[in-house]
């Protein structure tokens, strides 16, 4: 048993870890959404990609990263178990601060390409930070804690839009990638001089084939299967919608100018607002209700909601509607988070983050195929009903295999 002094260390150490890994978390999301939202303007300003090839390029720089990240995730969170996450966090953290730096010297679309196929590469410096918060956290401060970080995403989901556009009009596009790197290297070396890593390392080889056989056998946690099943969905469901958004302003609107891209831009804030009102609600809940159980609440609940898309008749109302939806599914990130904390070993975590990740991953880059196909042949606001049902679907199915049959 742990000794008293043990204790207060363990606990000391979570109270510094937290705050600087939100921080991280939080320079990581808004360096992200400053920049990589507007990728079809830089196509099309900075590196003179003519308006016709530009959705074309930038759906393959958003497919490239997506996929490599897919590919690479679940071997770089083998790979923490055997030398930590704080190591994981600062090789993606360090190699992220790079590929912003080098999108701002691209001079054509093909240099774009390979850069952002190595930002897949080296991504995880998120999943890294959230295992590190979910390892040091005490159990009793689980649920609080999850929605906290989630909290982090949130907000830099809010403030990157905000403050990618403000540097692009006042110094150019190029330089909201360098600030972007200068902020994800900022947040690197605070977690390299404050955050101790608590996870409990494997000894052993570190061979690729060995980490891979690690990975096979994580893959035998059947609740872990049910976990990265539901990220691959709900990233599916979020970015089936997203691509869709600016346009369906536009239309219910009348209008795709200014004032549209204003508004979309209100829309999109409002998801991430909605998050951090809600997150640590959510997982509040979570610790005291049982996350699965609230998992099931949140995601039938916000694709109840989302129904009503089909009866709005202005921007104001699908605003609103939006907003409520975001309250609720703001809930299923961090409680499935939570919840993978509960089904797994300290010593194995890692790679049931990398491969959590990898499957949040793949839904990013099937939902935006999914939502242009379904956008070809139905209207934008059945789209948002379909995306509706299949989270009724889910919460259902969380609720009779699992939720209603815990104590």
């Amino acid at each position: 048993m742990p000794t008293i002094n043990e204790e207060n260390e363990k606990n000391t150490i979570w109270k510094k870890n937290l705050p600087v890994l939100w921080i991280a978390v939080f320079l990581c999301c808004a360096s992200y959404t400053s920049c990589i939202p507007f990728l079809p303007v830089y196509l099309l300003r900075e590196l003179g990609v003519p308006s016709s090839e530009v959705n074309f390029w930038a759906g393959i720089s958003f497919a490239v990263t997506f996929l490599g990240c897919t590919i690479m995730a679940p071997y770089w969170g083998a790979l923490a178990d055997h030398v930590g996450q704080r190591k994981m966090a600062l090789r993606a953290g360090y190699g992220l601060a790079l590929t912003y730096f080098l999108t701002g010297l691209c001079q054509n679309e093909y240099q774009l390409i390979v850069v952002r196929i190595l930002c897949g590469v080296v991504a995880g410096f998120v999943p890294a930070c959230m295992s590190m918060a979910s390892s040091s956290l005490p159990e009793n401060r689980m649920g609080w804690g999850m929605g906290l970080m989630q909290t982090a995403l949130s907000s830099g989901t809010i403030m990157g839009p905000l403050m990618g556009g403000y540097m692009a009009s006042w110094f150019g596009m190029r330089m909201s990638f360098y600030v972007g790197s200068l902020a994800l290297f900022a947040g690197t070396v605070a977690v390299m001089l404050v955050v101790k890593d608590l996870t409990i390392l494997q000894t052993g080889s570190f061979s690729a084939s060995s980490l891979w056989h690690d990975l096979k056998d994580s893959l035998r946690n059947k609740e872990l299967h049910f976990i990265m099943f539901m990220f691959f969905m709900i990233q599916t469901c979020v970015m089936t919608i997203q691509p869709l958004i600016t346009m369906y302003v536009g239309q219910l609107m009348g209008s795709m100018g200014d004032e549209a891209m204003k508004m979309s831009g209100v829309i999109f804030s409002l998801a991430g607002f909605a998050g951090i009102v809600a997150a640590p609600f959510w997982g509040k809940r979570g610790q005291r209700y049982g996350y699965v159980r609230i998992f099931a609440l949140v995601t039938f609940t916000a694709g109840f909601i989302n129904l009503f898309q089909v009866f709005i008749q202005d921007v104001w109302q699908f605003a609103a509607i939006q907003f409520i939806y975001g309250l609720f599914l703001a809930g299923a990130v961090p409680n499935i988070n939570a919840n993978l904390t509960v089904v797994t070993d300290k010593a194995t975590r890692g790679k049931a983050f990398g491969l959590s990740t990898s499957a949040n991953q793949f839904g990013g880059v099937v939902g935006p195929l999914l939502g242009g196909a379904l956008g070809a042949v139905m209207s934008t606001r059945y789209v948002l009903v379909a995306t509706g049902c299949i989270l009724m679907g889910m919460g259902l199915y969380t609720y009779l295999t699992r939720a209603h049959k815990l104590a």
